[in-house]
């Protein structure tokens, strides 16, 4: 029996983000690579539009967070490995999105990379 890889913890911290506001800009899309990670609002798709539907009831689900291949390389980055040396990138800078259906409580994660 092989035991599955296990990544380093990273503590998380939150910041509500105001009303009307995004935690990033259009502009600061290609910027934050690598800190993208957020919860809530709309999804920052890395392709296109890929909200699944509940197996259960046929909805779309709801979007609740997306995981960003936080050890990206970049000057920018606090958390930056260098290449070959990083344990959470997920193919070219990919993101993982997460999502749930309130009613059938079902989960879902779509998986992009550029």
């Amino acid at each position: 029996h092989h035991m599955p890889k296990q990544l380093p913890e990273y503590k998380v911290s939150f910041e509500r983000v105001p009303r009307g506001k995004h935690a990033l800009g259009p502009d600061d899309w290609i910027k934050a690579l690598g800190r993208r990670s957020k919860l809530g609002g709309e999804p920052d798709w890395v392709q296109t539009d890929d909200t699944p539907e509940c197996a259960g009831c046929h909805k779309p689900m709801t979007f609740v967070g997306q995981i960003d291949s936080i050890e990206h390389n970049e000057s920018a980055n606090p958390h930056r490995r260098d290449y070959g040396k990083q344990d959470y990138m997920f193919g070219d800078v990919g993101m993982f999105y997460i999502f749930f259906c309130f009613e059938c409580m079902d989960t879902k994660s779509i998986f992009q990379c550029g």
